[in-house]
């Protein structure tokens, strides 16, 4: 089938797809870790475009561990069992989930604890399994950004429009749909602004704890890391309200209002 049609060409389209949701998330792709959860062909196509973005580390999980090692070695990248998974998304930026398991590999516990491991820095997870290989609730874990094949509908469309119609027909749709999906995402500027506001409160934060390093000295390390972890929890419960009013805006496509009073009252960079 791979030889007579374009079926291989659509893969192509999904995980570029993919690495540009990537893009409109952090901006520049270029020092950031990458999980590749799979280590089949629509993994491997979407290492390499991360890696033609910049990406610094690549890191391929699969139940196999031979054939992850395979890939890693082609893609001077890392390899590691499914066990490793946890430790894995505490450290990844990126996570491109693609099996073909009949159950879900990344679960909504898994990442709940990643993001209290890495203080709720963001994690931008693209499922393109089928079925799904990350649990659908952990899209409602604060600063989890989840896209599965789903929202990438047209895609899916074409999928099925390829395999009635001949390999260069096929392709042409794809890339039609493709170029469709991007052109809507590009009218999106929640996410953005999300990411922009959280990293300037995650920078004034930082930067008042590291002043308040002196006076806290005098308390036991236990206690600095609680109020540490106290300081993060009152930030991102101020924070929760306002980005979760953007996200529902945006689905009626109102936000543009919102995010542009954002942008100039927290001075947040164009």
């Amino acid at each position: 089938v791979r030889t007579e049609t374009a079926i291989a060409a659509n893969a192509v389209s999904v995980s570029f797809a993919a690495v540009e949701l990537a893009k409109k998330i952090f901006g520049d792709l270029r020092g950031k870790t990458g999980l590749l959860v799979g280590a089949g062909e629509m993994s491997e196509l979407a290492a390499r475009h991360l890696l033609g973005q910049g990406v610094g580390r690549i890191v391929i999980a699969n139940r196999t561990l031979v054939r992850a090692q395979e890939l890693a070695a082609a893609l001077d990248g890392e390899a590691v069992g499914f066990e490793r998974l946890p430790e894995c998304l505490e450290a990844a930026d990126i996570v491109i989930a693609s099996t073909g398991s009949p159950g879900y590999v990344v679960t909504a516990e898994m990442v709940g604890r990643a993001l209290h491991r890495r203080r709720n820095r963001l994690l931008f997870l693209v499922d393109i399994a089928v079925p799904r290989d990350v649990e659908p609730a952990a899209a409602r874990i604060d600063n989890v950004y989840l896209y599965n094949i789903d929202d990438l509908q047209g895609i899916v469309d074409a999928n099925l429009a390829q395999r009635r119609e001949e390999a260069r027909k096929a392709e042409g749709i794809i890339d039609a749909e493709v170029a469709n999906y991007l052109e809507w995402f590009n009218t999106l500027e929640v996410v953005p602004t999300i990411v922009s506001l959280r990293e300037k409160v995650d920078a004034i934060l930082a930067g008042e704890l590291e002043r308040s390093h002196a006076w806290m000295q005098h308390l036991r390390e236990a206690d600095r890391d609680n109020i540490t972890i106290l300081v993060h929890a009152v930030v991102n419960k101020i924070l929760h309200d306002p980005i979760t009013g953007l996200k529902e805006e945006s689905q009626d496509h109102a936000a543009r209002p919102y995010v542009a009073a954002l942008r100039r009252l927290f001075h947040l960079e164009n």
